[in-house]
């Protein structure tokens, strides 16, 4: 058993706030490489017992508690000093006798983004980074398409400021439909947060706002802008799936050599521990990296640092599971798979392989102050997967569903919705949600959510425009028999700000609009990729 050395110590940041550190060593004596954490949902009491006996591989591991978290003092604001923290805390590793010039980093999450943001500065003693489920686009972590991501980002952020002080903090879900959401900081925490409000305003990935450190400059395309070998990793339905991808997709070939990627077929718990309670919901067989990868962190630094073969991954590739197959494959990326197959919306409510001659209008009432309700954040909100309510469960929701598929096939890619559509307002809001029926039970799988004039700014009611939709990437098994179903809406809380039918900045709102929207059927479809294999 191991036997480790435990030390506990307050490192001084640049402007005098102390943050409390903890040591795990091999032995009292020698030299290692240095595994560097940072964390800020450490407990405050300190565990001797299972750090004594933690099996380091040999390494040094230093856990930070991050500022304003646990036992550390300062203010904790999101994102704020992580930067100049984890720099100066760099700086205090290689002080130390134990340091023996070599570097690694290991995060997931919130822990992964307080390396990405001083990434860019290529410290050349760092060796390696093991850095899951966390996108280093900020605007990716508050928005899709315009719409602020409640469902994620929102009551995160206010139970993380500061976390560590007695404030007030009236805050709940519903909250988020307050309008106008601008200013609402004052009556959750009885004070402006001038960070927090900031994010409101910027629905636009374009805005300059986002090309700032307060929104996230110093992260920006760090994964392109670092020469550090990262092991990144997310599961289909992380919160952060799509970022990740992209930010694999976009590694420079140079780049993407020293790299790699896991994806398994779980949430935001990208490796869950084995399920003890029964549930509805698939618990996919040799997929945990306790299973297939043990110590896959380690195996990725003693790569780089004494040569050690790689198990199970491959430098340059992404190594995948695929949902229902329960295989996992390795390739280069992940691309639409070379088969499309469409299924036209109909005015029946069906999705079928023939375009109907006719076009039709589904029409709807879409109250903002009522806003629909959806289960699982799928892909790009916490709750992952979850079955589903049934078809048109509100009059707001619009079901679609097709015929049992004929025969199995293997679906690949980022799924695709063409959605003609109009409105009785100057500006609204449509949703689409892709899920699974098998069994009776309707598995969500992917959404999606845009507004009418997010690319084209006016919009004259009652004209006909298309919304082009697209889904995070996955790799499924559909089997013969299995229905696919289409939801469209024009709201997904508690997941996405819901849309007061206005155009503009939605959080500047303080009133809301009831709107009569129409979903044109006849050249609208979904369109997914389908592999030979």
């Amino acid at each position: 058993m191991p036997e480790n050395i435990i030390k506990e110590c307050y490192v001084s940041m640049r402007d005098g706030v102390e943050l409390f550190t903890l040591v795990q060593l091999p032995a009292a004596e020698g030299s290692y490489p240095v595994i560097v954490k940072r964390n800020p949902y450490c407990p405050e009491e300190t565990d001797f017992e299972a750090l004594k006996n933690e099996d380091t591989h040999g390494y040094a591991v230093i856990t930070q508690h991050c500022r304003g978290t646990a036992r550390s003092k300062g203010i904790c604001i999101p994102y704020l000093n992580e930067r100049s923290d984890g720099l100066d805390l760099l700086d205090w590793v290689r002080k130390q006798e134990f340091y023996n010039g070599e570097i690694f980093l290991w995060g997931s999450s919130y822990l992964s983004s307080v390396h990405f943001s001083y990434l860019n500065t290529n410290p050349p003693d760092i060796k390696a980074a093991f850095l899951p489920v966390q996108d280093s686009e900020r605007y990716n972590i508050l928005y899709r398409n315009g719409f602020y991501k409640t469902g994620l980002h929102g009551k995160w952020v206010m139970s993380m400021y500061k976390k560590n002080m007695d404030i007030e903090r009236n805050i709940v879900l519903d909250t988020f439909r307050t309008m106008p959401l601008s200013g609402i900081t004052r009556h959750i925490f009885n004070e402006t947060v001038p960070e927090i409000e900031e994010e409101f305003i910027h629905p636009d990935p374009a805005d300059d706002f986002w090309n700032t450190p307060a929104g996230g400059s110093d992260y920006k395309n760090v994964t392109n802008n670092c020469t550090i070998p990262i092991l990144f990793a997310t599961g289909f339905f992380d919160i952060y799936a799509q970022g990740i991808f992209d930010m694999w997709n976009n590694l420079a070939p140079e780049r993407k050599k020293c790299c790699s990627m896991i994806v398994s077929p779980f949430a935001h718990t990208w490796n869950p521990p084995p399920r003890t309670v029964p549930s509805e919901l698939p618990d996919f067989e040799n997929a945990r990296m306790s299973e297939v990868y043990p110590d896959c962190g380690y195996n990725w630094f003693d790569h780089f640092r004494k040569g050690d073969k790689l198990n199970f991954i491959e430098k340059g590739k992404i190594s995948f599971y695929t949902l229902f197959e329960n295989k996992w494959h390795t390739r280069d990326a992940l691309p639409n798979a070379e088969n499309e197959l469409v299924f036209y919306l109909n005015a029946d409510r069906t999705l079928s392989k023939t375009q109907p001659q006719n076009a039709e209008k589904i029409t709807y009432t879409y109250n903002p102050y009522a806003p629909a309700e959806f289960k699982g954040g799928l892909c790009n909100n916490f709750g992952g997967m979850q079955i589903q309510d049934t078809p048109n469960s509100r009059y707001d929701i619009i079901s679609f569903l097709s015929e049992p598929l004929e025969k199995d096939s293997v679906c690949e890619g980022r799924f695709e919705v063409k959605l003609h559509c109009s409105s009785s307002a100057k500006d609204t809001c449509f949703y689409a949600r892709l899920s699974l029926v098998r069994d009776g039970a309707a598995l969500g799988l992917r959404d999606d959510i845009d507004s009418l004039c997010r690319l084209e700014k006016e919009y004259t009611p009652g004209e006909e425009r298309v919304i082009n939709f697209t889904f995070g990437d996955i790799s499924l098994l559909l089997k013969k028999g299995d229905v696919l179903r289409l939801d469209i809406s024009s709201s997904c809380v508690p997941f996405f700000q819901v849309h007061t039918n206005q155009p503009g900045v939605q959080a500047l709102h303080d009133r809301a609009e009831i709107s009569r929207n129409a979903i044109i059927t006849g050249s609208s479809y979904l369109k997914i990729f389908c592999s030979a294999r």
